[in-house]
């Protein structure tokens, strides 16, 4: 019962507190992407995905390989949600990937500011969208932004990575109406990515047939 309690006094925490506490935690050195995940307990599926999409949510210069690095596991925890389960299942190859907790942290700390600023208009309404079928429809979407962000496109990490995080924001906080903008964003995002992907393909095309 006192689990159960502890639970549903977590679910109420806003976003910030969560991440908050994740970056006060003790800092285990270098942590691998299953170790960190298991570290989430409970917190959900959305939150997970929250901070594996913050860094390419954020107005920095990016990593080379991170988005890919991140993309992985978005995509497979958002498949996930699609199919309903329950626990967050990770391949041994994907969850023995290892990350420095400092950076973590430090990616939390810049995002701060960020989430408490959207959080002044985020707050649970239309709760149904983000349930069932609507939970699952953000899925697909979160998914197929995901497999985007895992591509290795320069400067293409931005697009994705704010449109997943958007909507891992509006299901944390139960906010259907925040959760709709997400997707029509996201929507508009995958237009204008196909059109950058189309674009560096056809390219890459003629740069080879002009070198044949």
């Amino acid at each position: 019962m006192e689990s159960n309690n502890n639970a549903e006094k977590n679910s109420r925490k806003r976003t910030s507190h969560l991440l908050q506490e994740i970056a006060n935690a003790p800092d285990h050195g270098h942590i691998s992407i299953g170790q960190f995940v298991q570290m989430l307990g409970d917190r959900s599926f959305a939150l997970s995905i929250l901070i594996f999409s913050i860094p390419n949510s954020l107005p920095i210069p990016g990593i080379p390989g991170f988005s890919t690095i991140t993309g992985v596991p978005i995509l497979l925890i958002a498949l996930q949600i699609v199919f309903g389960r329950r626990s967050i299942w990770l391949p041994k190859k994907v969850a023995e990937k290892r990350f420095s907790h400092a950076v973590i942290v430090k990616i939390i700390k810049k995002s701060l500011p960020i989430i408490l600023w959207i959080e002044k208009f985020v707050r649970p309404r239309l709760t149904p969208v983000c349930e069932s079928y609507g939970e699952r429809l953000i899925g697909v979407l979160m998914a197929a932004m995901a497999a985007i962000l895992s591509l290795p496109i320069v400067g293409g990490n931005f697009l994705p990575g704010f449109s997943i995080s958007l909507m891992a924001l509006a299901l944390l906080e139960n906010d259907g109406i925040f959760a709709i903008f997400g997707m029509f964003f996201t929507v508009g995002s995958i237009y204008i990515m196909f059109k950058i992907i189309a674009f560096v393909a056809l390219a890459t095309v003629a740069w080879f047939t002009g070198l044949i």
